[in-house]
């Protein structure tokens, strides 16, 4: 089952959810408002049954998450009922599948009792008398089998940057100031996990999913920047603010209308002229943000200026471009190139690198590109190639002295069966590929049901 589909649903959920727990906390269980709230809670709960048997909502930084990922999209509408739930040392909410409207009923009225003000310990023993066990309420958060020794995850980190892009964006369609807090803690996030992990946070930015362009672009463009950035500069705060700038950088595209973002055909000169102006739109609406770097300013200005300043839009007495706006211009074209849209179909990393290296010198500063093409290797992590014997095989790790020789791991065998046991051999060591095995050509994973992030 898709992730987004999943995620979506217990969102919907989790916002019906802190509306009834609002609404019950203003009115009797009587009011309509309340009836109405509930019937909305439990038809959105029953769309989420059908999809996952159980619930869990856990409450992490202030909010409610699913599966580590915070719900960033849904913050401003649950943000006080979470703080009710953490008081009452709430960490995570089960919902099991054969929960009735009089268990919802009987537990909302528990958490919006005003006289006993039950803490987790006071709402299970309660639900325990009544016995009801499709409703469970735990002080920790739901153990995933990842939470170890502190390390960041990086699915979890890729999950919590495009949630904060949509909040990003549902905050400017509203009016209301950018969620700079959330955008903070997703850069340094990202941060973290490329000094920890670069080569899974590039399989992520490889294989995003295609139906939230928008908001996974800019999680790649900041990831993708990041790892990039960090083999030329050693310095934590600088990494996190660039970050922030790459997450920020595609901002000015809410000022276009989106009939011209996703036209199929090629722009006419009204349209182009206009999605030219993106770049200074994004700078406009940063530099109306309170304590705004400036950083994120000038990349969101630069981004689309190219090496040789023939980008866009055409400013007069331009200053020299930042440094770090030529990374992000080589990442988010990367990502453009390669990702599908309405109008287009994705091309492999292999073919947008090869594009992209038409373009040195006059597009990309020739030794910044270099440096990439080091980085991502001629396949990327997380491509799905198939070998000169036939197997099939995910890309690990490139080697920056070795780019058609990376690391790999076969997942399956010149038969077509998946292996048990897949085998991570490094093309490039002579000792462990004494059969000289080779990359023949990349695999469109989908033709065999393959998800590559499950081998990562």
């Amino acid at each position: 089952m898709d992730q987004a589909i999943i995620k979506n649903a217990v969102k919907a959920f989790a916002k019906n959810f802190a509306l009834l727990l609002t609404e019950s906390s203003l009115y009797p269980p009587q009011h309509p408002n309340v009836v109405a709230q509930t019937h909305q809670t439990l038809a959105a709960l029953e769309d989420a049954f059908k999809i996952i048997p159980d619930i869990y909502l856990d409450i992490m930084e202030g909010q409610f998450a699913h599966e580590g990922i915070p719900l960033y999209e849904i913050k401003h509408t649950v943000e006080k009922v979470v703080q009710q739930l953490e008081i009452k040392s709430i960490r995570c909410i089960c919902f099991k599948i054969g929960l009735t409207s009089q268990h919802l009923n009987f537990f909302v009225k528990l958490l919006s009792d005003k006289i006993k003000h039950l803490n987790a310990e006071g709402l299970e023993k309660e639900l325990g008398q009544a016995n009801i066990i499709t409703i469970i309420v735990e002080k920790k958060r739901k153990k995933k089998a990842d939470d170890n020794l502190g390390l960041l995850q990086a699915d979890k980190v890729y999950g919590s940057s495009v949630e904060a892009n949509k909040l990003v964006y549902s905050a400017l369609q509203a009016g209301k100031a950018l969620p700079l807090d959330v955008v903070d803690k997703v850069a340094q996030d990202i941060t973290r996990l490329i000094a920890q992990d670069s080569s899974s946070s590039l399989a992520l930015a490889s294989l995003r999913s295609y139906d939230e362009y928008t908001f996974t672009h800019s999680a790649n463009v900041a990831i993708l920047s990041v790892t990039l950035a960090s083999t030329l500069i050693d310095d934590p705060l600088i990494l996190k603010r660039l970050a922030r700038a790459a997450i920020l950088h595609d901002i000015g595209k809410t000022k276009i209308p989106l009939k011209i973002l996703n036209k199929p055909d090629k722009l006419d000169p009204v349209e182009w002229q206009l999605m030219q102006q993106h770049p200074l739109f994004g700078a406009q609406i940063l530099e109306q943000q309170a304590g705004m770097d400036e950083l994120s300013i000038i990349i969101a200005s630069q981004h689309h200026m190219k090496y040789d300043l023939s980008g866009y839009p055409q400013i007069q007495h331009l200053a020299p471009l930042h440094p770090l706006s030529l990374v992000v211009n080589i990442c988010d074209i990367y990502d453009a190139i390669s990702s599908k849209r309405p109008y287009k179909n994705s091309l492999p990393c292999d073919k947008a690198l090869s594009i992209m290296m038409r373009l040195i010198g006059c597009d990309f500063d020739p030794a910044f590109f270099k440096i990439f093409v080091q980085m991502m290797g001629i396949y990327p992590p997380g491509t799905l190639v198939r070998l000169n014997t036939l197997e099939l095989a995910i890309t690990k790790r490139a080697h920056p002295s070795a780019l058609l020789l990376p690391q790999i791991k076969i997942i399956m065998n010149a038969s077509g069966q998946l292996l048990n046991d897949p085998l991570t051999i490094d093309l490039s060591d002579s000792e462990q590929n004494k059969t000289q095995r080779s990359i023949e050509e990349t695999v469109d994973p989908s033709l065999f049901g393959i998800n590559p992030l499950d081998f990562i």
